[in-house]
């Protein structure tokens, strides 16, 4: 026999094959420490009554035994075959008459056969030729006088119970299967870029945590495909509009050279290889895949650097020592972009880098001494192409990607980033790495 292909036909299976199993083993301890020692006691009792009223029918003068026979059916249900009649041998699987047999057979100490025959109405009698002062005396019951029947009912307990066990085994199969189907069904959706419906975040307190994972698994793949399309559109727009200024000059300086055109038109051509070359560094930073480890110090000395021939004044001190072990080239685009959008909103003020090591986590902060962004839009920066000033151009307030290409890394990464107002006025922007990812913290 096959093995049911799906999980809910095999947690069903497996779950009813364990419960019957069980289920014929109770019966059969039941059956063997019980049923066997009451049949037995039972059967041995009754042997007794017969071999007494066969001891009791030999020694009774002939005159008195229709008062015998009346006394012995009434009190005991028994019967004595006088004279004898035709009678056969019988089979049954029902052990009871295998131990009345045996039981006459130790009292009388020699062996006894049951036999039956059948009455003129039709009622079913066992005989037993029992010994009786060197003669024979056939006694014998009707078969109502065995009214127990422990096979029919081990048979009816086993069926009822089989049936019971398939449908709980069913039941349960199919309540625990029911969330992993709608995830499955979730999964498939997701993978056919269709929308998804929040799955529901009940059931067991395992089903539930994976129900609720994968919901906001599903909101940040949501959230990350809408960033890649914005994305996407905002650079075939901010491709398109200097290409048009391009193409329009160069229908210009074909009849007219102007050396001031021919410089907007360099300008315009090195803002789009600036933007293509941010968009080929972001795939490079999310297609990194090793951890590395690394000294934090180090990094961020590096990423100051960077800034030197700038102008900037980045400060920052050499903190206790802190290994990381993180993909390196992600964290450094954070930081610098991070540096980058400090020096560019900072009204030319000193950066300050700083981090901080708690017990669960490492955080990194990169302070400014700009003007602020409201609580209110602190959130909506990291959107690609958000600007606090909409009517500034991309040649005076950057391209708008840099807080979604932190954001986007970050999340990849398992990584915050949140920002947060500088006491005295500024911004904080600061990243959260998660202390499993920093195994050479002192102490660890």
């Amino acid at each position: 026999m096959m093995a049911p292909r799906t999980l809910f036909g095999r947690t069903a299976l497996v779950i009813a094959l364990v419960s019957f199993a069980f289920q014929v083993f109770t019966l059969a301890v039941i059956t063997y420490f019980a049923l066997i020692p009451l049949g037995r006691d039972a059967t041995d009792d009754v042997a007794a009554l017969m071999l007494g009223t066969a001891q009791a029918w030999h020694s009774a003068p002939p005159a008195e035994r229709p008062q015998l026979r009346e006394r012995i059916d009434r009190l005991h249900r028994l019967q004595v075959q006088d004279p004898l009649r035709e009678v056969s041998g019988f089979s049954s699987l029902l052990p009871y008459f295998r131990l009345l047999e045996s039981a006459l057979s130790a009292r009388s100490g020699q062996a006894v056969t049951l036999l039956a025959s059948r009455t003129e109405n039709g009622e079913l009698w066992y005989w037993a030729d029992l010994p009786a002062a060197g003669a024979k005396v056939r006694v014998g019951f009707p078969a109502s006088r065995v009214a127990v029947q422990p096979s029919l009912a081990l048979l009816l307990i086993l069926s009822v119970g089989a049936l019971v066990t398939l449908v709980t085994s069913a039941w349960l199969a199919h309540r625990l299967i029911a969330p992993l189907s709608r995830l499955s069904a979730a999964t498939q959706r997701i993978g056919q870029g269709q929308r998804l419906e929040p799955l529901p975040e009940t059931g067991p307190a395992e089903l539930a945590t994976l129900a609720r994972e994968f919901n906001r698994m599903g909101e940040q793949v949501e959230e990350l495909l809408t960033n890649r399309t914005t994305l996407l559109a905002g650079i075939s727009h901010d491709l398109r509009t200097p290409l048009s200024r391009i193409q329009l000059a160069l229908g210009m300086l074909s009849e007219k050279p102007d050396k001031g055109l021919l410089e907007r038109v360099l300008r315009d051509v090195e803002g789009m290889n600036d933007l293509i070359g941010r968009c080929l560094e972001v795939s490079r930073d999310f297609a990194e895949k090793e951890s590395v480890e690394l000294d934090l110090c180090d990094l961020l000395a590096g990423v100051a650097m960077e800034f030197a021939h700038t102008g900037a004044e980045i400060r920052g001190h050499k903190g206790p020592d802190c290994r990381l072990r993180v993909r390196p080239l992600a964290l450094k685009r954070i930081l610098s972009n991070l540096v980058d959008n400090a020096q560019r909103y900072g009204a030319g003020q000193a950066i300050d880098i700083e981090y901080r090591i708690s017990e669960h986590h490492v955080e990194i902060c990169v302070l400014d001494r700009g003007p602020g962004i409201a609580e209110e839009e602190r959130e909506k920066v990291f959107q690609p192409f958000y600007r606090l000033e909409p009517s500034r151009s991309s040649r005076t307030g950057g391209s708008g990607l840099g807080l979604a290409i932190v954001r986007q890394l970050a999340t990849a990464n398992g990584w915050t980033v949140e920002l947060a107002a500088r006491p005295d006025g500024g911004t904080a922007a600061c990243v959260r790495i998660p202390l499993e990812e920093a195994p050479g913290l002192p102490g660890q």
